[in-house]
């Protein structure tokens, strides 16, 4: 009998288990198995981000457009078992899709509705593997993984769990340390007078709470896409409304209610502005990349993952971003200073702008404007009204060059450094190419013209704990802070998640980061790159806490691609045996 745990059963979890059935079916395997689904949510499929039970308030960050890649599961036959196909995300949404749409507008549905169809494909799958007793779901929180011999035992909350043969931990985000600021604030303001929420999720927290009040100033840590879930928390999901004016560019007003704070303070340590994605399809092809570019980006960043092209930095990839992006906003009529159309000098400005986001060129969005007018700006260049910004420019593409980088650069046969600098390039890139629907900025505007949110410390204050309050400073300005809300999400730095699970392995050197800023080493196949055996051990990692190993972790199309293919192929190699 083999024996299969797979811990974490959200939307890698799940799409684990069909690419295992499916292989084992296409192999013709006859030996009997068991599968073990360990997940603390009694939901399946989702996990905590797609959870159906959170507010709509919650959008996702990928339209119905780009959803139509979340392909459907073919019929799997097997062990005389048949369980049915599962149509793909636009098929289903054809069927259940209960949003307005506006036409010609990216439309991007809350993180609840994606979340039904993946709880929906899950319990297909699901019920007809417990019915033949192939498939055990064990809701509890899994606090160790250890090995014994070539066998591995989990133990839960409740129990202990023997002789599995293969392990898989696709457990998405965990939770890190608390930063040292958040616990000072939480351990040195009193209670009475000051609410902390160290995470913003579940968001259901802050929109529930009684400790904060219509004379409350909020500051929000952090202004990513978790800001904005948390904006609307205090707004639209405590009795404000937004109202539309303008449905070609989605501006808005904002009413509020008794229950709205009176201000919502924004802040961060670089004060940096996220950008919309384009308004439409028709705009965002302005950004497009052809196959030439493609293939050049391609053949680049391959050449550097394989070490036919020598590098010691993730400099070649921002020369190889500046060649493409320059031939595309060269193209694009209506752009900053027409004007400047020397490629050299563009594309050295976009290296200056690569190494410095905040560096000054009349081609890019001046960091110096007044963070309203930034928004502004970007929302203009969104809905093409506006002269597209290089840097405007610069991210979108990024956005197209994204899915190459992350196959070609994904398990690179270079130096760890080599791998966290363009990791961290990447990141800094997000704010545009992960950047957030427009509807999200014009609603952000909305509330500044209504006197609610306030940029005026976004940049870096300096915060003080004053006569038992929290001030936060600005030249010559000060607000006392009542209640602060931290949106900056913990990155996948292994060896500070707080997991018990994660803990335990590091301890017994089942795992190892790949480097001390990311997750874990792990092989192509998922398998992990162990220091403790001197044989490859089957416990493999999919997902965020391979960060490192992996390029590109977050996106929900990354969780059914192509390595949860590798993992499964590997797996039927190994138990075959």
């Amino acid at each position: 009998m083999i024996k299969i745990a797979i811990v974490g059963f959200g939307p890698r979890g799940l799409h684990a288990l069909e690419q295992l059935l499916l292989n084992l079916s296409k192999h013709g395997f006859k030996k009997k198995f068991e599968i073990s689904i360990f997940e603390v949510n009694t939901e399946l499929g989702t996990s905590f981000v797609w959870n159906t039970q959170q507010p709509d308030i919650n959008l996702a960050n990928i339209s119905n457009k780009h959803l139509k890649e979340l392909h459907g599961r073919p019929k799997i036959e097997i062990n005389n078992i048949t369980i049915p196909n599962f149509p793909n995300y636009n098929e289903w949404n054809k069927n259940n899709n209960t949003e307005n749409n506006i036409a010609n507008i990216e439309t991007f549905p809350s993180r609840n509705h994606i979340g039904k169809y993946l709880r929906e494909r899950a319990n297909t799958l699901i019920n007809i593997l417990k019915n033949a007793e192939i498939v055990t779901v064990i809701n509890s929180c899994v606090t160790a993984i250890n090995l014994n011999e070539d066998k591995f035992n989990v133990t839960t909350q409740n129990t202990d769990y023997f002789n599995f043969d293969e392990v898989l931990l696709t457990v998405g985000h965990q939770p890190t340390k608390i930063d040292a600021d958040i616990l000072e604030y939480e351990t040195q303001l009193p209670s009475s007078t000051f609410k902390c929420f160290s995470e913003t999720y579940p968001i259901k927290n802050i929109i529930d709470s009684h400790d904060i009040k219509k004379t409350d100033n909020v500051a929000i840590r952090g202004m990513g896409l978790a800001m904005l879930d948390a904006m609307r928390a205090l707004t639209v999901a405590r009795g404000g409304y937004f109202k539309i004016e303008d449905n070609n560019t989605l501006k808005c007003n904002f009413s509020t209610s008794p229950k709205v704070p009176k201000k919502i303070v924004l802040y961060s340590l670089d004060g940096l502005i996220i950008a919309p994605k384009p308004l439409n399809e028709t705009i965002d092809k302005l950004f497009e990349i052809n196959e030439k570019q493609a293939d050049y980006f391609k053949n680049k960043t391959q050449a550097a993952a394989n070490k036919s092209l020598s590098v010691n930095d993730n400099y070649f990839l921002k020369q190889t971003i500046a060649d493409i992006a320059t031939e595309v906003y060269l193209k694009i009529e209506n752009r900053y200073a027409p004007e400047i159309n020397d490629i050299d000098s563009i594309k050295t400005c976009i290296i200056h702008w690569l190494d410095n986001q905040k560096h000054n060129h009349e081609l890019i969005e001046s960091t110096d404007n007044k963070p309203e007018l930034i928004i502004s700006n970007f929302v203009e260049m969104a809905c093409s009204q506006r002269a597209i910004s290089l840097d405007y420019c610069v991210g979108q593409v990024w956005k197209h060059c994204q899915p190459i980088l992350y196959k070609t650069f994904s398990h690179a046969e270079i130096s760890e450094e080599v791998i966290a600098s363009v990791i961290l390039l990447d990141e800094t890139l997000k704010r545009y190419s992960y950047g957030p629907p427009v509807q999200s900025m014009q609603q952000l505007l909305a509330l500044h013209r209504s006197n609610i949110v306030s940029f005026q410390f976004c940049d870096n204050p300096k915060i003080s704990i004053e006569k038992n309050e929290l001030i936060f400073t600005k030249q010559t300005d000060s607000i006392t802070i009542n209640v602060l809300i931290n949106s900056v999400l913990s990155s996948p730095k292994i060896n500070e998640v707080t997991t018990l699970a994660i803990k335990n392995l590091l301890r017994n050197d089942l795992i190892q980061p790949i480097h001390s800023k990311l997750g874990i080493h792990t092989n192509i196949d998922g398998t992990v790159i162990s220091k403790n055996t001197s044989k490859p051990i089957n416990l493999s990692v999919l997902g965020r806490l391979a960060k490192g190993s992996v390029v590109g972790v977050d996106a929900i199309l990354e969780c059914f691609g192509h390595r949860i293919n590798d993992w499964a192929i590997g797996v039927i190699k190994r138990i075959s045996n």
